[in-house]
């Protein structure tokens, strides 16, 4: 029996969080600082390397190649990087989408001009009045981020589930990949109803189809 069935044993054994949900909730929590921990093993020039055998993976892939609107993210520092992107997808003519977060629909994606990018590597958001508002179902790749992944495409995010309603409603010939260091992937995920596997991720391995 592993650490996360452990967990799960001790919770519904205890009288008290008898519930899957409450369970899976623990359980994601743990999950997160594991993976939290295992990326912070890196070192910065680690995770630029890893991202950059990423990026040209991605950028190789007919999926990049045929993609004119691409729903993107601003990378944080333990995240692979995605700013070499950035600048290919707008050297190539291609239109960059990027999310935020509205309270009542979810994430909302905005096509903001190069020059209003912050350059601190920090959660940002687009601002409305720097930037043009694009549906979701125009974007025509998506990359991303996650916390961990595993062989079925189940995705571990930060916990507020804003990818997988986004992921819900994209368009039926949309594309969809995600970006993890190899050290994300685990060999199970807890999964619930609302979880959009990932068809695909990129590590520093490569590009890999999963789902």
């Amino acid at each position: 029996m592993d650490r996360w069935q452990t967990l799960s044993v001790g919770l519904a054994g205890d009288g008290k969080s008898g519930s899957v949900i409450a369970m899976s909730g623990v359980k994601k929590a743990a999950l997160r600082g594991e993976m939290r921990a295992r990326v912070a093993q890196l070192t910065e020039e680690d995770r630029r390397l890893a991202s950059e055998k990423m990026e040209l993976a991605i950028l190789g892939r007919e999926e990049w190649k045929n993609a004119s609107i691409l729903g993107l993210y601003l990378s944080l520092t333990d995240e692979p990087q995605t700013r070499g992107l950035l600048k290919a997808a707008l050297a190539e003519g291609k239109k960059v989408l990027f999310p935020k977060i509205d309270i009542r629909e979810g994430l909302t994606w905005w096509e903001v001009s190069s020059r209003h990018l912050p350059e601190t590597k920090t959660l940002w958001e687009p601002s409305p009045d720097l930037s043009v508002r694009r549906a979701l179902e125009e974007i025509e790749l998506f990359l991303v981020p996650g916390r961990a992944f595993d062989p079925r495409g189940v995705r571990l995010g930060r916990g507020g589930g804003h990818y997988d309603r986004a992921l819900s409603r994209r368009g039926r010939t949309s594309r969809v990949v995600g970006m993890f260091f190899g050290q994300q992937e685990v060999e199970e995920l807890p999964q619930e109803p609302h979880d959009i596997p990932l068809p695909a991720v990129v590590t520093e391995k490569g590009w890999r189809k999963l789902s």
